[in-house]
Formats: structure tokens, C-alpha cells, sequence
């Protein structure tokens, strides 16, 4: 029986800090599957991937989340709804200041 691999979006916001090596796009379809349910056959024909392709990069990015998906020490989880100009910006900074973490 295989375990159905599904995040909170909570869950999820704490996985992505880790998710640096991913494409933004494959972020974003990591997202669809793992907190959304989308199937990841449906999202392989929408994305023009094998099945295979997209059930690796699951695969891979559950393994991320087994092994660091705690919050870091000091840090805290926040939502905000911006306007799409700015939240790239924040996207951004949050990915600057989680390389720096890292080093």
C-alpha cells in the first residue's frame, strides 16, 4: 500500500525554504500535488513531463521534507496576501535570507 503524500500549506512553507535547487515552476507544481491533491498524472500531460519525471521530483522533495521539515530555530511561519509585484519581491528576499542561513 503506497502512503499518499500530502502537506499542510503550513507544511508546505517550511518545506519550500529547502526547495532551492527547484525550478519556481516545479515548486509551484510540488505545491499542487502535495498540499492542492492534484494527481500527478494530470499535472505530468499539463506540463508536458512523463509521469515518471514528475513522481521523482515527489519523491525527492518528500525526502527534503522527511529530513528538514521542522521549522528552523527562530524562525516563524507568516501568510500574506500581496499584490503579484510585490509578493515576487518577498519571494525573493525569503530565498536571499534562507541562502544566508545555509551558509
Amino acid at each position: 500500500m503506497r502512503i499518499k503524500k500530502r502537506l499542510t500549506a503550513t507544511d508546505f512553507e517550511l518545506l519550500r525554504a529547502h526547495l532551492r535547487n527547484f525550478e519556481k515552476k516545479n515548486v509551484h507544481a510540488l505545491r499542487r500535488i502535495l498540499v492542492d491533491g492534484i494527481m500527478q498524472k494530470e499535472l505530468a500531460l499539463e506540463l508536458g513531463m512523463s509521469k515518471e519525471a514528475v513522481s521523482a521530483m515527489v519523491g525527492r522533495a518528500w525526502r527534503i521534507y522527511l529530513q528538514h521539515g521542522q521549522r528552523p530555530e527562530g524562525w516563524r511561519t507568516v501568510e500574506v496576501t500581496l499584490p503579484l509585484e510585490y509578493a515576487d519581491v518577498i519571494e525573493e528576499l525569503a530565498n536571499i535570507l534562507n541562502a544566508r542561513k545555509h551558509r
